[in-house]
């Protein structure tokens, strides 16, 4: 199984697009979300996917702020990691923010999404921060994150309750990989 992690060129960003709705439908159970009243799993009364994916534009605006990834495994799109830098980081002293991770259901349980992240951390050297949401329904995420953390970084990373201003209380990672 050959596992990459590659910056989206701007051409490819509807593969992006095309990914992003199913990572949103994903989360919304972790996060109790109900869609909105078109059906889209937007907070806002946004119409239709086409309308939701332009949101997703701004990470090919700002390219050496802003870098989207596509995970592939075989050549086929398995996924989307989302970095950002500053001025997108949400806690001070971080260099790098996983924003968004997401491995397509498919392909999961089979190494793909810890080599993905092994992947996507391996692009920049520094203070890294991700963070994901610390209730019981998102166990198997809080269980992968620190698996693949203490993997990657042979224990030396730290963890942490915190509150990101739009998402609210939060589980927080950190690591440095310089």
């Amino acid at each position: 199984m050959n596992i990459e992690v590659r910056l989206c060129p701007k051409e490819q960003s509807f593969i992006l697009h095309n990914i992003y709705p199913l990572y949103l439908h994903d989360i919304a159970e972790i996060w109790g979300v109900r869609p909105n009243r078109f059906g889209v799993f937007e907070k806002e009364d946004v119409p239709t996917l086409s309308e939701q994916s332009k949101q997703l534009d701004m990470w090919w605006e700002q390219p050496s702020v802003l870098f989207p990834y596509l995970i592939s495994v075989d050549g086929i799109a398995a996924g989307l990691a989302l970095v950002a830098t500053t001025p997108y980081i949400p806690s001070p002293n971080i260099q790098y923010y996983l924003n968004d991770f997401f491995v397509l259901r498919t392909f999961r349980r089979q190494g793909v999404a810890q080599r993905a992240a092994e992947l996507v951390f391996d692009q920049f050297q520094g203070a890294w921060e991700l963070q994901t949401n610390p209730t019981e329904r998102n166990m198997s995420t809080q269980i992968f994150w620190r698996k693949t953390l203490n993997t990657y970084t042979g224990g030396r990373y730290t963890e942490h309750e915190g509150v990101h201003p739009e998402k609210g209380d939060m589980l927080v990672f950190r690591f440095n990989n310089k």
